[in-house]
C-alpha cells in the first residue's frame, strides 16, 4: 500500500434496516476536494443476491433515521458547508429544516411523526460568525471560570453549547422549503439552556422525551459524570444515576430506560479502565441495574439494537470488536465474561461485582453474554432484519463490509465494497499472530510481513490510549509500513482495553514499565518465531500514548536505530494547564506525587536519548497539546540528539485517522522518508 492509496479505504457503518431494504453509509476519503464524501447505498434483504445502489447523494450524510411516516439525514452538501437536518417523507425528495449557524449534530423524530429535536452548537452573540462585522480576532475576550473549558477537534467549547431544538412538522412553513436552502427556515423552539452539551435525544413510546447531558462542572476542578434528563414543560429534570457517565439510551417502554455507561467509583474523575457496561433504569422505582460485569465485560460505544427481548451490542474483546445477545426479559441478571473472551478472566466469572452509589446489581450468572460473530469481523454497526442481525465490520482484508448473521449462527456476506467499489484493489498482507507470557496472562500481538525472503527491518507499532487497542482488521499504518518493505510488529499490552478492568490498571501509577515490557516482550517473540526479521535494524514509533511508551523506550534502551514520537504526551506537570483532559489524566494515571509523576516522565531521562528522534504534532491538538512535542524537540536538541520536527497546520489529535486527506498522504511521506534515511529497507 502507498501512502495516497487511502483513497481506497472505504470504511462502512451505520446499518439501517426498513422492511426489506438494507441502508448502510459509505465513508472514503477524497484527495481532490482534501475532504471525506459519505452517502448511503441500499439494496434488498429478499434477494438472493441484492444490488447495490445509491440512496443518497450529499457529499456527506450520515445519521439516517427512517420511521413510518418520515424519514432524515444530516447532510453537508458541500466540502466546506455546516451539516443540516434534511427531512423527506415516503416517495418525496428530503427538503433542508435547519439553518443551525454552526451546524446540526444529531436528531430525532417523536413516535406520531409531527414533530422533530435536533442538537446544535450555539455561539455566544458576537462568536464564530454570528455578526459579519466581528471577526475571529477581534471577539471580546473569554471570560473562564470553569477548569474544563477545551475540547480537541473543537477549541474553546462553553461558548457553544450543543443546545435541543424541535419543530412541528405540520407547519405547512416547514414543509415548503428548497432542498437549495435558498427560501427561508422556520424558526425553530429551543428546549433546553444548559451549561453542558446535550446528546443523545431519545422519545419513548408515548413520546416523552430524554437526553443526556453533564451536570454543571465545579469551578475548582472536573465532574466526568453525566446523567439522563428528562425534557417537559418546565424544563431539564435529571435523573439521579449515581457515579455514572452515560454513553447512549433508548426506552424499553414509558417506565425502562436501556443505556450504555461507566461507572466512576472512587471519584467523579476515577475514569482509568471504567469498563463500559450496559444498565437499565427504572423510572418508577428510581433502580439502576448493570447487566454486564464491571470487571470483564466491555461494550463499545455502539449504540444497542433492541428486538426479541434481547438488547443486541457490541463488545470489545481482545484485539477485536464483537456482536454479542444480552438478554432482557425475565429477571434482569449481571452477565460475567464466561470463558468467551479470554481464558485469564475466567477466574472472574461467577463473583459478585461491587456496584457504583446509586446502582443495584444482582450476583453474576457465571453465564456470559452470547457472542454471535467471529473474532475476525471487527463490528463496527448493528442492525435488525426478522430472525437476522447485519453488521457492517472491518476485517482482515476491507476496512468495511456487511455480513448478515441468522439464528443459528451462520454467516453471510452481502457486500464486497473492497472489490467492486475500487478501480484496484490493495494488495493486503495479513498480519501472523504473536503471544509472550507477562504476570497477569498472555499479552498478544501481531507480526506484519512484507513479501520475499528478507531480511527485513523491523518497526515496533505503539497503540496510543492507553486503554484502547490494535485490532486484527486492515490498519493501513501497517500496510503502508510494510508496502515500503518494513515487518511491522504491534500489540496489546498492558493498560489496553478488550482485557478487563485489571488489565486495563496495571499501568496505573506506573504508566511506562508493565506496558514497554510487554511490546518488548511480543518484539522478541516475533524475533524468535520468524528468522527473515533482521533484529539488528529496528526502529519504533507511536502516537498519543503510542508517543510517550517510544519516548520512554528511547529513554531506556538502544536497541533501536531510530523513532517516531507522534502527538505524544511528553510533559505531564505541563499537560495538566493545557489539556484538554489535563485536569484529570494526570492525576488518575501518574498520580499527584512530584516525585512519582517525575519517574513516569518521558522529559526526566531524556538526557539519555541519544537515538535520532522525529517528533510529529498537530498546531490544534488540545488532547496532546502543541506544546508539548515543542518542549521535547527543544530538549533533544539540547542533549544534542539529532531530531526533526513536524507540525501540521490546522489538524486536531485524530490526524492520522481523521485530519484532512492530503495531510495524511504527507504523514505517510514523511515517515516513510525518515525510516529510509535512518533504516532503509
Amino acid at each position: 500500500m502507498k501512502p495516497a492509496d487511502i483513497t481506497s479505504l472505504i470504511s462502512c457503518a451505520e446499518p439501517v434496516v426498513t422492511g426489506d431494504r438494507l441502508y448502510c453509509q459509505l465513508t472514503r476519503p477524497d484527495l481532490d476536494a482534501n475532504t471525506y464524501r459519505a452517502q448511503y447505498l441500499t439494496r434488498s434483504l429478499d434477494a438472493a443476491a441484492g444490488e447495490w445502489t445509491r440512496a443518497t447523494h450529499g457529499w456527506s450524510d450520515s445519521s439516517l433515521t427512517i420511521t413510518d411516516s418520515a424519514f432524515g439525514f444530516i447532510r453537508a452538501t458541500g466540502p466546506n458547508d455546516t451539516p443540516q437536518l434534511f427531512i423527506g417523507s415516503p416517495g418525496a425528495e428530503a427538503r433542508r429544516v435547519t439553518d443551525a449557524q454552526l451546524g446540526v449534530s444529531g436528531f430525532a423524530f417523536d413516535p406520531s411523526g409531527a414533530r422533530v429535536v435536533w442538537l446544535a452548537r450555539t455561539p455566544e452573540e458576537g462568536r464564530y460568525g454570528t455578526d459579519e462585522d466581528i471577526s475571529a480576532d477581534a471577539e471580546a475576550p473569554r471570560h473562564i471560570t470553569a477548569a474544563a473549558y477545551l475540547a480537541d477537534g473543537l477549541g474553546y467549547r462553553r461558548d457553544r453549547v450543543t443546545q435541543l431544538y424541535a419543530a412541528d412538522l405540520t407547519d405547512p412553513a416547514l414543509t415548503a422549503v428548497s432542498v437549495s436552502g435558498s427560501e427561508d427556515v422556520p424558526a425553530a423552539e429551543q428546549l433546553t439552556e444548559h451549561s453542558e452539551d446535550i446528546s443523545d435525544p431519545q422519545f419513548s413510546p408515548s413520546g416523552r422525551l430524554s437526553v443526556i447531558a453533564g451536570v454543571e462542572q465545579p469551578a475548582a476542578g472536573v465532574d466526568l459524570r453525566s446523567h439522563l434528563w428528562l425534557i417537559g414543560e418546565s424544563g431539564m429534570e435529571r435523573i439521579d444515576l449515581g457515579m455514572l457517565s452515560v454513553g447512549a439510551h433508548q426506552w424499553l417502554d414509558d417506565d425502562r430506560i436501556l443505556f450504555t455507561g461507566s461507572e466512576l467509583r472512587a471519584s467523579a474523575i476515577d475514569f482509568v479502565a471504567a469498563v463500559p457496561g450496559l444498565f437499565v433504569h427504572d423510572l418508577r422505582t428510581g433502580d439502576t441495574t448493570r447487566l454486564t460485569c464491571d470487571e470483564t465485560v466491555e461494550l463499545e460505544g455502539i449504540a444497542p439494537v433492541v428486538a426479541d427481548g434481547c438488547a443486541y451490542v457490541v463488545l470489545t474483546v481482545a484485539g477485536s470488536q464483537r456482536a454479542a445477545r444480552i438478554p432482557l426479559d425475565g429477571p434482569l441478571v449481571q452477565l460475567t465474561d464466561g470463558a468467551l473472551t479470554h481464558a485469564e478472566a475466567a477466574s472472574a466469572s461467577g463473583t459478585e461485582s461491587t456496584p457504583a452509589s446509586g446502582t443495584e446489581s444482582t450476583p453474576a450468572s457465571g453465564a456470559g453474554p452470547a457472542l454471535l460473530t467471529p473474532p475476525e469481523l471487527v463490528v463496527t454497526g448493528l442492525a435488525r432484519h426478522g430472525e437476522r442481525l447485519i453488521v457492517t465490520a472491518a476485517t482482515v482484508t476491507s476496512p468495511g463490509e456487511v455480513f448478515a448473521v441468522d439464528a443459528a449462527g451462520g454467516l453471510e456476506q452481502l457486500s464486497d465494497f473492497a472489490r467492486s467499489l475500487v478501480e484496484t484493489p490493495l494488495p493486503v498482507v495479513t498480519p501472523q499472530p504473536v503471544t509472550a507470557p507477562t504476570p497477569l496472562g498472555d499479552v498478544r500481538g501481531w507480526v506484519a510481513i512484507p513479501e520475499g525472503e528478507g531480511p527485513f527491518p523491523v518497526i515496533l507499532n505503539i497503540h496510543g490510549g492507553p486503554f484502547a487497542q490494535y485490532t486484527e482488521a486492515v490498519f493501513d499504518e501497517t500496510q503502508v509500513l510494510v508496502g515500503a518493505g518494513y515487518a511491522v510488529v504491534y500489540s496489546n499490552p498492558r493498560g489496553s482495553n478488550g482485557r478487563g478492568r485489571a488489565w486495563g490498571r496495571a499501568v496505573q501509577g506506573n504508566m511506562a514499565e508493565p506496558a514497554m515490557a510487554d511490546v518488548l516482550a511480543i518484539l522478541d517473540a516475533a524475533l524468535a518465531a520468524h528468522p527473515e526479521l533482521d533484529g539488528s535494524r529496528m526502529g519504533v514509533q507511536g502516537g498519543s500514548y503510542g508517543g510517550y511508551l517510544t519516548a520512554m523506550t528511547l529513554n531506556d534502551t538502544d536497541r533501536f536505530a531510530a523513532g517516531i514520537v507522534e502527538r505524544g504526551y511528553l510533559d505531564p506537570a505541563t499537560f495538566v494547564g493545557t489539556s484538554d483532559i489535563g485536569r484529570f489524566f494526570t492525576e488518575e494515571y501518574t498520580g499527584r506525587d512530584a516525585e512519582r509523576i517525575a519517574v513516569q516522565s518521558p522529559m526526566t531521562r531524556l538526557a539519555q536519548n541519544n537515538v535520532p528522534t522525529f517528533v510529529i504534532h498537530s498546531e490544534r491538538d488540545f488532547r496532546c497539546p502543541l506544546e508539548q512535542a515543542q518542549r521535547y524537540y527543544a530538549e533533544l536538541q539540547r542533549n544534542g540528539t539529532y531530531t526533526e520536527l513536524l507540525i501540521f497546520p490546522g489538524e486536531s489529535h485524530g490526524l492520522s485517522r481523521t485530519g484532512r486527506p492530503r495531510h495524511r498522504v504527507q504523514r505517510f511521506e514523511h515517515i516513510l522518508r525518515w525510516w529510509s534515511t535512518h533504516l532503509p529497507a
